[in-house]
């Protein structure tokens, strides 16, 4: 009876056969996250506990002047080997923002999951997904950035806690990318 208690608490996972959480460090987060405390702490709130996590931060190009119209980063956050979450940061021009958002949520979720909140020309989240349509190019032709943070594996976190989890990170990502594609425009997000 004792071995089959035991072993229920193994295959179950209850202490002390649980696995050990593994820790998300400010100084391990991706740069084109944005600020590293607020994003480990965001992430701390949307991701799932595993043992460990990694950081994969890819910088394809950057926008170098005023005639390049190029910028394009991603972040991939994986734990235990599977992938969490994704952040992409890329130029993009759009007629209208109406048109951003319906290429952005058709990937991640349904349309009437998602809601609007206050940032760039455009942004919406959902428990899947924040994106910020930001503006970038005011000169010549009207560019923007699209950043968009999508929730692989969703974590404890409420679906109120995980949006404006997401919602964080969109935010700070938007900052460092509207910064590091050297925009002129006005970002219209806040930290």
């Amino acid at each position: 009876m004792v071995g089959l208690g035991f072993g229920l608490a193994y295959a179950c996972g209850a202490p002390p056969f649980d696995e050990e959480k593994g820790e998300i460090r400010a100084s391990a987060v991706c740069k084109t996250l944005g600020t590293p405390a607020g994003s480990a702490d965001a992430l701390r709130k949307v991701l799932p506990d595993k043992s460990s996590y990694s950081f994969d931060d890819r910088v394809m190009h950057l926008r170098i002047d005023d005639s390049d119209r190029t910028y394009e980063t991603s972040c991939f956050v994986n734990g235990d080997g599977k992938m969490l979450l994704v952040a992409t940061a890329e130029m993009a021009g759009y007629d209208k923002a109406e048109e951003w958002v319906e290429e952005v949520v058709a990937n991640a979720s349904a349309p009437s999951d998602v809601t609007s909140f206050q940032a760039g020309d455009k942004a919406v989240a959902s428990e899947k997904l924040a994106a910020i349509y930001v503006p970038c190019r005011d000169k010549g032709f009207r560019e923007h950035l699209s950043v968009v943070v999508e929730l692989k594996q969703r974590g404890g976190a409420t679906a109120a806690e995980g949006r404006e989890g997401l919602i964080s990170l969109a935010r700070n990502a938007a900052l460092f990318a509207h910064h590091k594609a050297k925009c002129d425009a006005p970002s219209k997000v806040t930290g």
